[in-house]
């Protein structure tokens, strides 16, 4: 899972910015991104999809911004 995650959240030298999210019981992961080529706004898009997430109990497990 590690090696998957990492090769995510590099994006092989893409500007993109990747968000993995996990839910804590079904083990469930979703990604949040956004091509910040296509929408001056990705930042918000970014935001907007993980507080969803987070709404429904999801928790961040990666993030390439970091």
């Amino acid at each position: 899972m590690k090696a998957i995650l990492a090769a995510l959240l590099t994006g092989c030298g893409s500007a993109s910015r990747y968000v993995v999210l996990q839910h804590p019981e079904t083990k469930q992961t979703v990604e949040c991104k956004v091509d910040p080529w296509g929408d001056i706004s990705y930042n918000a898009q970014i935001e907007n999809c993980v507080s969803a997430h987070k709404q429904a109990g999801y928790l961040i497990v990666g993030d390439s911004k970091h």
